[in-house]
């Protein structure tokens, strides 16, 4: 195990540190907030990547047009 518990901060907690005047503390929320989007984001991303990688389906057309 790490020294460092990992605390789950809501944006309940940000808002209330900033009516506090926290600035330091809501800073570090929304920026723990942002990362854990971001890291949910990604994981989605990895995740339809493996499922496509390396398909044996045949990709998709693309209907172009021109113009007369």
């Amino acid at each position: 195990m790490s020294d460092q518990e990992e605390v789950t901060v809501t944006s309940i907690d940000a808002v209330n540190m900033a009516a506090d005047g926290d600035v330091n503390g809501f800073k570090n929320a929304i920026n723990d907030l942002l990362m854990d989007k971001v890291r949910d984001a990604v994981d989605v991303k990895r995740y339809d990547v493996q499922a496509n990688f390396m398909s044996q389906d045949e990709p998709e057309e693309v209907e172009t047009t021109t113009e007369e």
